[in-house]
């Protein structure tokens, strides 16, 4: 993903953006909508970025090491511990979308 200095956007407007952002993705009504605006939003680059760290966290929350994890994804053991502490010390984003993938 690109680089930004957030200190240019305040905490409270970036939470607001993010906001905006979500409400977007909600509104949109269907699979092929979503996927049209993330292509056109983000790079293919940004795209598998987001796309590795979801199964980085699922192969993490199977029980997978970070050797297997290394290997079959291709990704440093510093990317993998990013995802990890977000599994475990986040929001539960992570653990949300696991399940939501799983019912599917």
């Amino acid at each position: 993903m690109s680089r930004y200095n957030e200190k240019k956007i305040s905490y409270a407007h970036q939470e607001q953006l993010v906001d905006m952002f979500c409400e977007i993705l909600c509104q949109l009504k269907s699979k092929q909508a979503i996927k049209n605006f993330l292509k056109d939003v983000l790079n293919r680059q940004e795209r598998i970025t987001l796309i590795r760290r979801l199964l980085i966290a699922e192969m993490l929350y199977g029980g997978s090491t970070y050797k297997e994890i290394a290997k079959r994804l291709h990704c440093g053991f510093p990317t993998i511990a990013r995802v990890a502490r977000w599994l475990h010390f986040g929001r539960g984003g992570y653990q949300k979308a696991i399940q939501l993938k799983k019912v599917k």
